[in-house]
């Protein structure tokens, strides 16, 4: 009966720490110096979960959901006009899988994305590459506080970027 005990404490921890372990942080920050934290993590079917705690710690949270490029680019643009994120390289979407070079190939083709960053302390853009997943995402506060987010990210590393627009009309970039 002890070792039945032990082993389902064992379990549990081991349960917890696999949980845990799944949860990615993220960074957003707005032109005026704000910085926002939250974290973010797979579901089903290639979505996620996205919680961010906003100012007067509001919490946003909501569901992202992965759109093919062209479609975010373009509603990427209708938000916030161009040449704030850009990707070159192939559209390896349409060539399949964009997880299979993860274990496969090791000449997959390579998508890169540029990003602006807010970060005053960074000052720079930010990149990520390899097969590129995108993502555009609703957030909605307890105080009814909405925002519109379109993210990019590497399926070789799990980094990313994006940025995301308040109601307010308030822009934030991404780093996650």
């Amino acid at each position: 009966m002890v070792w039945s005990r032990t082993r389902s404490l064992m379990l549990f921890i081991g349960a917890l720490i696999v949980l845990n372990s799944c949860v990615n942080q993220l960074t957003m920050h707005a032109r005026d110096g704000e910085k926002l934290d939250g974290k973010w993590r797979f579901a089903r079917e290639g979505s996620g979960l996205i919680e961010v705690e906003g100012s007067a710690g509001e919490l946003l949270v909501g569901t992202f959901s992965p759109v093919p490029r062209h479609i975010f680019f373009a509603d990427y643009q209708k938000t916030f006009g161009g040449g704030t994120i850009d990707a070159d390289g192939p559209d390896v979407s349409a060539f399949g899988n964009a997880f299979a070079g993860v274990l496969g190939n090791s000449n997959a083709l390579m998508d890169t994305a540029y990003g602006e960053d807010y970060n005053s302390a960074a000052g720079k853009s930010v990149m990520v590459t390899g097969p590129l997943f995108f993502w555009t995402a609703n957030l909605q506060g307890d105080k009814r506080t909405t925002m519109h987010c379109f993210l990019i990210g590497s399926s070789y590393t799990g980094r990313g970027l994006g940025r995301c627009k308040g109601a307010s009309g308030k822009e934030y970039t991404v780093q996650f």
